[in-house]
């Protein structure tokens, strides 16, 4: 029997939504008929094995597979899978050079745009001392017009993701990105509906398989916030506002970025689709979340597919 370790928790702010992306897995895992092997590395950085401190060279020695079920920095950043690839373990999703490009929203942005797809305006912020607050609050809003989306330079699950719609709100993001030396992203926020596709490897004889169009709906403001997220709240509706065509380019286009970037087993391409029917591209998650309120998981059931056969399906090509 196939041996197949969940790697679960991780150091960053993430580390609640693994927990429950990886009970999913492990949970389908055992239903599939494969031996789930519990793997937490703890928010200190140390690594359980069967609830047994250990280092990756011992763990290797007790399964076959790792599912990295870790999201946010160090888990879908590149950093992990570099480890995996040190030590001689097999792991499932993108290879380390392909996490880090997609983890890294300024070159994400560029690799969209060389497949000619749209990204909203923007501006990168490399706080380096020599600037401001209220020099740097200036080149934004010359560039743009309210309101902004900011975000950190590389993250994920919404954390630290924030809209301003005044320039109060604005200087106190980049106060706080100044004080921290965090490199962050002021992009224009554009009017319209969120869209995540889900693409998955060799599924259901088709490679790469595009999943239902699933609109991810925002509570207030436009504001999904991280720990909406990590909740049980609804915020993801299947198909959603969008049309039929829409529904059609948005799956063509996160075919054609999977395989652009270079993604493995699967991924998840989220879009802004505005009043006019333009897709603008947000972001590409090596590593989406398997939760159950979330758009992935959602889509997987529209087609009838359960996380079980999804699970089955990249553990059987490894």
């Amino acid at each position: 029997m196939q041996r197949v370790g969940i790697l679960r928790g991780g150091v960053s702010p993430e580390y609640s939504i693994s927990l429950k992306t990886g009970a999913n897995v492990q949970r389908a895992l055992h239903d599939a008929g494969l031996e789930a092997v519990d793997m937490l590395l703890d928010k200190d950085g140390v690594l359980h094995v069967r609830g047994v401190p250990t280092d990756l060279e011992t763990a290797k020695q007790h399964v076959d597979l790792v599912w990295n079920a870790l999201h946010g920095a160090f888990g879908e950043d590149g950093q992990m899978q570099s480890l995996f690839e040190q030590h001689g373990i097999p792991y499932t999703g993108s290879s380390a050079d392909v996490a880090e490009l997609a983890f890294n929203k300024q070159r994400a942005k560029e690799e969209a745009k060389a497949l000619g797809i749209d990204t909203p305006p923007s501006v990168l912020i490399l706080p380096e001392g020599n600037e401001s607050v209220s020099e740097v609050t200036q080149r934004i809003y010359k560039t743009m017009a309210p309101p902004w989306v900011l975000k950190p330079l590389s993250g994920g699950g919404s954390v630290r993701t924030y809209f301003a719609f005044t320039p109060l709100e604005l200087s106190q993001f980049v106060d706080e990105c100044i004080a921290n030396a965090e490199p962050f992203i002021a992009e224009q926020y554009i009017y319209g509906k969120e869209a995540a596709v889900g693409v998955i490897d060799d599924f259901r004889q088709q490679s790469p398989y595009a999943l239902p169009v699933v609109e991810v709906q925002s509570p207030s403001r436009g504001i999904l916030h991280h720990d909406i997220r990590a909740g049980e709240e609804q915020y993801a509706r299947l198909h959603g506002g969008f049309s039929t065509s829409e529904r059609e380019m948005l799956s063509e286009l996160a075919k054609k970025l999977h395989t652009h970037f270079g993604a493995k087993d699967y991924s998840q391409s989220e879009f802004i689709v505005d009043q006019r029917g333009k897709p603008w591209f947000i972001e590409l998650d090596t590593h989406p979340h398997l939760t159950n309120q979330a758009p992935f998981l959602i889509a997987l059931e529209a087609v009838g597919a359960s996380l079980q056969e999804f699970v089955k399906s990249i553990v059987a090509k490894k």
